[in-house]
């Protein structure tokens, strides 16, 4: 009988099988973005598709996390796979019979986001259970090379297909991956989380409220978490709009926008690879905030930048940076965290940190379309620094976005509840 791959081995073997269904679906949001965009011309919608992705991942969060902390951990990786690949297939049958419309790409990103409120807590707990504490770092720099590779292959692979066999053959290559990341799911071992029998009786309500319980009665992982909520509110304004805001810079230029998202999963890819080999620092909370410092510093210089060299190079360095950052916060809560709890607190924590992200999110296309846009018509020696038009428009607002949070980055650096979280007493319970 063949022994089932497990700990690092078995998590990497997993991490390969997302790695194919990530690339799948990176190609086919490649050609919906590409889709949308000639057919609106607009930012507004890509803020919208996002806000409804976000909504869902905001309000069940909380019952996600107590249902992974209840149900078998594989039960959780692979419902949002199989959920996307439904939604896949329902949106290539429409698109095929000439009726797929902006109106139902809403309505599947609410429901794609809906069960995706699964997936980050079940890997995060995944690796706490199925690895050492000193192997957190390399693990979370493993998952974020599988999440940023895709990004470096799917515009490549789905730039050179699209031509040859359409949207429509894009999807189905995306529906076939699916089923990579749940045959490898099913193949590991993973072990089993044993909860407390006085946990299992409380209610799923009693569970959802629990992670925020935890985390508000923890205040060093409370100020961390605060850190992130605004640096999160910041980049909310422009991370809806990197696409839109590429096609403006290099006149609607599909090559152009795979070239810059690719330097983009460059970036992630080797600073997964940095974080996979070096674990990161003993002291991170250092990576964190001069981490975030620096992201905002790149945002400002992906902002002004006018050529698609430029875009390339300061993508490349804040996602390199931004992989860095959180693969050093999800250690410290890895470390922090009983394995038991962390589905409902990692949940709540990702509801927290997101909480004031759906303002941005929601505003960030109209505030383009209907606000900004108009400085930008004039000619004026300030505004035209950023660019005509919508591109100045948004260009300005990814400025002024990474200027917000290099501040907060600096204040944190003055505050000892943050520069102490990784010191604190983890409380039993």
């Amino acid at each position: 009988m063949i022994e089932k791959p497990s700990g690092f081995k078995g998590f990497a073997f997993m991490s390969i099988g997302q790695f194919i269904s990530m690339v799948g679906s990176a190609m086919t949001q490649f050609g919906l973005s590409i889709w949308i965009w000639k057919i609106s011309g607009n930012a507004t919608p890509f803020s919208i598709i996002a806000t409804l992705f976000f909504i869902p991942n905001l309000i069940f969060s909380p019952f996600a996390g107590a249902l992974i902390d209840r149900w078998p951990i594989k039960r959780s990786l692979i419902l949002p796979d199989l959920a996307s690949g439904i939604v896949t297939i329902i949106i290539l049958i429409l698109y095929l019979s000439n009726r797929l419309s902006l109106p139902f790409l809403y309505i599947s990103s609410f429901i794609s986001g809906t069960f995706n409120a699964f997936q980050w807590p079940a890997y995060s707990v995944t690796i706490s259970v199925m690895l050492k504490k000193e192997d957190y770092g390399r693990a979370n720099g493993l998952f974020s090379m599988v999440e940023n590779g895709p990004i470096v292959m799917a515009p490549i692979v789905a730039g050179i297909l699209l031509p040859i066999i359409n949207l429509s053959g894009i999807m189905i290559i995306d529906i076939v991956t699916f089923l990579f990341a749940i045959g490898a799911v099913l193949w590991v071992y993973i072990p089993k989380i044993e909860r407390k029998i006085s946990d299992v009786k409380v209610s799923i309500f009693q569970d959802a409220y629990f992670g925020f319980k935890y985390i508000f009665t923890r205040k060093p992982l409370l100020a961390l978490l605060i850190v992130s909520l605004f640096v999160n509110f910041f980049f909310g304004f422009i991370n809806t709009l990197f696409s839109p805001l590429i096609l403006s810079k290099t006149n609607n230029s599909s090559i152009a926008l795979g070239v810059v998202q690719t330097s983009f999963g460059l970036g992630g890819i080797i600073g997964g690879l940095i974080m996979t080999i070096w674990g990161g620092r003993k002291k991170k909370i250092y990576s964190i905030l001069g981490g975030i410092f620096l992201i905002g510093i790149c945002m400002i210089f992906f902002g002004i930048s006018k050529t698609v060299i430029y875009l390339s190079i300061f993508g490349f360095i804040l996602i390199l940076i931004t992989v860095i950052v959180n693969s050093s916060s999800q250690a410290i809560w890895q470390s922090k965290v009983q394995s038991q709890l962390q589905g409902r607190v990692f949940s709540a924590r990702r509801v927290i940190s997101q909480l004031v992200s759906v303002i941005p999110m929601l505003s960030s296309g109209p505030i383009v379309d209907n606000f900004l846009y108009k400085f930008f018509i004039d000619s004026n020696r300030f505004f035209s620094f950023f660019g005509p038009g919508k591109e100045g428009a948004m260009s300005f607002l990814a400025t002024f976005s990474g200027f917000l949070a290099s501040i907060i980055a600096l204040v944190s650096f003055t505050n000892k509840t943050v520069m102490n979280v990784e010191n604190f007493v983890e409380k039993d319970e």
